[in-house]
C-alpha cells in the first residue's frame, strides 16, 4: 500500500478522466463553521460525505475511494483540498468580521485546553492586550482568513500556521513544497479574493439568516428556518482602544477582504431576489415563500405511492440536529430541535396510505404523548401498540393530504424542547424534542 505522502504527491500528477463536480466547504476556525456544517450535511447521504475534518484524522489518501465522495469540508484551507482529491470542485465558505473573529479566538484558546497556547495564555493571565502582541498567540488572529484561503501545498505553504497543530505540521512536512520567496500579503489577498469569486455560494456570519437563503436558492431547497449555534460560548468584553487599533494592524488584509466579500454578497443577494421574482404569483409573498415554490418546481413527480426516509439519505426540512450512528445496527437517526415543531419532507404518488414513524428516543413518554403529527398542514391522528420513549408511531392518510405534486411535508410539534443536557444528564447543551429513526409511507 502507497505510504500517505505518495498517495498525496501522486494526486499532483495524476490525470484525471472528467468528473463531475464535488462540494468542498473551506471552515476557516471561528466562522460558525461547526453550525454550519450541520446544515450543509442534510444535502448529501452520509456515505457522500468525506468523513474527516482536519488533517491529523486523515490518514492515507485513496484515490478510488476519494472519487466517490460528494462532499468534503474541514480545515484544510483554500486549496489543501487538492491533496485530497483529484475531483473538480465547488467551493464554499464562511466569513466574519475580522474584529469579532479576533475576540472569538481570543476567547476559545482561553476555554480550551487542546489548543497550542492555551497554557501559556491561562498560565500568564493574558488579556486580550496582551493576546494581540505577544508572538506566539498574535500569529493567530494575523489576518486568519486571506492567509487561510491563500493556502495550499505548493503554492502558498507558509500560510499554513494559522490552521494546522504543530502535531500535524511535523507529520506533513514532506508535503509543504519549500518556495524561494513566500507570497506577499498583496498576493495572498489577490489569491483569497479570487478563491471568493469562484465559490458557488459563501456567507457571512454577520447575515447569517441571509446566508442560508442563499444556500437554499444554490441546491433548490425551501427555507431552513433557525437553527441552533453550536460550539459558541458568547461573552461580553470590553476592547479598549489599543486592542482595538492592535486588531486593525493584525488584520488590514482580512478587513479589505471582508469589505470585498460584503459587496459581492450583496450583489449576489440582489441577483437571487430578482431571480426569485419569477416565482411570485402573489404580491404578499415572502422569501421562503419563493425558495419553497422555487423547490417544488424543480422537483420530480414521485413514481411510487410508497416511500421509506431513513437518515443516513439526504433530507429536506427544518428544525433537525446532525445525524447520528445508532451502533446496534449501524443506522442513522436525528434528534428534532432546536424548536418544539419540525417537518421534513417526502415525495410519493397521491393516495390513500399509512405514516409511520419510528421514535427510539423522547424527553419522556409524557411529551411523547402529546405529539400532534400533519401533512401538508392538515393534522392526523396517530396510534401506537407500544409505550415508553421507544415506539412505532403509525396514522392513515387520506389522498388528500397530499399534494397532487406528490409532496408530502410532514410535521412533528411537540409541546416543548429541553437541552439534551438537562433531560439526559450529558454534556450536549441541544435543545432537543424526540429522536427519530426512520418514516415510511405504505399505500
Amino acid at each position: 500500500m502507497k505510504s500517505f505522502i505518495q498517495k498525496v504527491s501522486s494526486l499532483w500528477t495524476h490525470d484525471a478522466p472528467q468528473k463531475n463536480k464535488a462540494y468542498y466547504f473551506t471552515h476557516i476556525p471561528k466562522t460558525a463553521g461547526t453550525s454550519f456544517i450541520v446544515i450543509l450535511d442534510r444535502f448529501f447521504k452520509q456515505h457522500q460525505i468525506f468523513p474527516q475534518q482536519l488533517w491529523r484524522e486523515v490518514g492515507d489518501i485513496d484515490q478510488d475511494d476519494n472519487a466517490s465522495y460528494e462532499l468534503f469540508r474541514g480545515h484544510f484551507g483554500g486549496g489543501g483540498v487538492s491533496t485530497l482529491t483529484d475531483r473538480p470542485l465547488n467551493y464554499l465558505t464562511l466569513l466574519r468580521d475580522p474584529f469579532a473573529l479576533s475576540i472569538s479566538t481570543f476567547q476559545f484558546v482561553k476555554r480550551e485546553k487542546n489548543t497550542r497556547v492555551h497554557d501559556l495564555v491561562k498560565q500568564e493571565g493574558f488579556g486580550l492586550e496582551e493576546f494581540l502582541t505577544n508572538s506566539q498567540t498574535c500569529p493567530l488572529v494575523n489576518n486568519r482568513m486571506v492567509r487561510n484561503l491563500s493556502f495550499d501545498f505548493k503554492e502558498d505553504p507558509s500560510a499554513q500556521e494559522v490552521f494546522l497543530s504543530e502535531e500535524t505540521i511535523e507529520c506533513l512536512k514532506p508535503l509543504l513544497v519549500e518556495t524561494g520567496d513566500a507570497l506577499t500579503p498583496e498576493q495572498r489577498y489577490q489569491r483569497a479574493t479570487k478563491f471568493i469569486d469562484e465559490t458557488v455560494w459563501f456567507g457571512l456570519v454577520e447575515a447569517f439568516d441571509r446566508s442560508m437563503e442563499l444556500l437554499c436558492h444554490h441546491f433548490k431547497v425551501p427555507s431552513l428556518g433557525k437553527s441552533q449555534k453550536l460550539n459558541t460560548k458568547p461573552q461580553t468584553l470590553d476592547i479598549s482602544e489599543k486592542a482595538h487599533r492592535r486588531i486593525e494592524i493584525l488584520n488590514a488584509w482580512d478587513i479589505k477582504l471582508y469589505q470585498y466579500a460584503k459587496a459581492k454578497f450583496e450583489q449576489r443577494y440582489d441577483d437571487m431576489l430578482h431571480d426569485l421574482e419569477s416565482y411570485r404569483s402573489h404580491p404578499s409573498q415572502k422569501i421562503e415563500d419563493l425558495l419553497d415554490k422555487q423547490y417544488q418546481q424543480n422537483h420530480d413527480y414521485p413514481e411510487s405511492p410508497h416511500g421509506q426516509l431513513t437518515f443516513d439519505q439526504s433530507i429536506t426540512g427544518t428544525q433537525w440536529h446532525r445525524r447520528e450512528f445508532l451502533e446496534d445496527d449501524g443506522s442513522y437517526f436525528r434528534w428534532t430541535g432546536p424548536e418544539h415543531k419540525s417537518n421534513i419532507d417526502m415525495w410519493v404518488k397521491p393516495t390513500d396510505c399509512q405514516l409511520q414513524i419510528r421514535i427510539i428516543n423522547a424527553l419522556s413518554s409524557e411529551d411523547l404523548d402529546q405529539l400532534q403529527l400533519s401533512i401538508n398542514g392538515k393534522p392526523l391522528t396517530w396510534h401506537s401498540d407500544d409505550a415508553g420513549v421507544v415506539r412505532l408511531l403509525a396514522a392513515n392518510v387520506p389522498k388528500s393530504h397530499i399534494k397532487p405534486n406528490g409532496l408530502a411535508r410532514v410535521e412533528l410539534a411537540l409541546p416543548k424542547t429541553q437541552s439534551h443536557q438537562d433531560a439526559f444528564g450529558s454534556d450536549d447543551e441541544r435543545l432537543v424534542g424526540v429522536a427519530v429513526h426512520w418514516l415510511k409511507f405504505m399505500a
